[in-house]
């Protein structure tokens, strides 16, 4: 399958006074200092967990820390600032807007998921009640399982999901506040197409290295950042079809219902009761892990959703008080 370039746009360079900042650009970069260590664990959780949910949470909770820190760099400046004539302060709420419309579309794939989830469930309170036939009642609810679980992930299940694109400005500067917001950015923008493509389906993500050069300081940011990226593809290296899901729990629940098909068709041999039991408590255990994995994910989106919608309302705040 052919990938796809893409970069989500989470927020624009804006609102950089044109008088020097109270932000001293050292303490611009110690806030980096701050997100390099986040990075480095969303790395070594990466390598420890795999790909889960508990990861995509850890990488929410890195872009709302990084949403706090671009819009401290407003909240520092005293008055907007202007180029060519473009208002930023009407291209910060239309990119605002993205980073909420990206939060909308992982509350579908959270909702498609939990969706799955209760088939799930429905499904393993059949397989009990049929009494461990091997009825053909119980090979509808194995089918109805694996279709729906092939709507969980994929292009052709999510080519709808709205895209944006961005690239540097238009305008050069080498005020460093800008440079700074801009670094920020581009930084979100990588950790949101990491989430894509744990979410949705796999695209390539190319690195803007340029915007780090600006910094020195940032040789080790960038590098470690580029660690990251590296290691979540690595980590799907082993996914050879790219519509399959490959979050770890759904994949544990494909795996019960794999060995439940196994059993039940077992080519005329008498049921294993026993094993069979195991099975469908296994099924039904990580269905519960995928339950609790999805309410967590679900809260940490809803409060970086919470956070973009304040961070709107200080910016016109500011702006009408100005």
């Amino acid at each position: 399958m052919m990938k796809r370039v893409l970069y989500l746009t989470c927020f624009s360079p804006f609102f950089l006074r044109e008088k020097p900042s109270s932000i001293h650009i050292d303490e611009a970069m110690n806030s980096f200092s701050s997100l390099l260590q986040d990075i480095k664990n969303l790395e070594s959780s990466l390598t420890k967990n795999s790909l889960s949910l508990r990861w995509c949470l850890e990488a929410t909770n890195l872009l709302r820390k990084m949403h706090f820190q671009f819009l401290d760099i407003f909240q520092e400046s005293e008055e907007p600032m202007f180029w060519d004539g473009g208002n930023y302060m009407d291209e910060y709420m239309e990119d605002s807007l993205h980073i909420l419309d990206f939060c909308n579309v992982l509350r579908s794939a959270i909702s498609t998921m939990d969706r799955y989830r209760l088939i799930v469930d429905v499904a393993v309170n059949r397989f009990s009640d049929e009494g461990y036939s091997g009825s053909a009642m119980n090979m509808t609810e194995i089918e109805k399982l694996e279709r729906e679980w092939l709507k969980l992930y994929g292009i052709e299940n999510w080519k709808n999901v709205n895209l944006y694109k961005t690239g540097r400005p238009k305008t050069k500067t080498k005020d460093n506040k800008l440079c700074t917001a801009y670094v920020v950015r581009r930084t979100m923008n990588t950790v949101c197409l990491l989430l894509f493509c744990a979410i949705f389906y796999p695209v390539s993500i190319e690195l803007d290295e340029e915007v780090y050069r600006d910094f020195p300081q940032l040789k080790l940011f960038s590098s470690s950042l580029r660690k990251l990226v590296c290691c979540f593809f690595e980590e799907r290296q082993g996914v050879k079809d790219n519509s399959r899901p490959v979050l770890v729990e759904t994949k544990m629940v494909e795996s019960a219902v794999e060995e439940f098909k196994v059993q039940i068709l077992n080519g005329g041999v008498p049921l294993n009761k026993d094993k069979l039991k195991k099975t469908i408590d296994s099924l039904q255990n990580s269905s519960l892990a995928l339950k609790e994995g999805l309410g967590i994910f679900d809260s940490v989106v809803n409060e970086l959703f919470q956070e973009v919608v304040k961070g709107r309302n200080m910016i016109l705040g500011l702006v009408a008080s100005s």
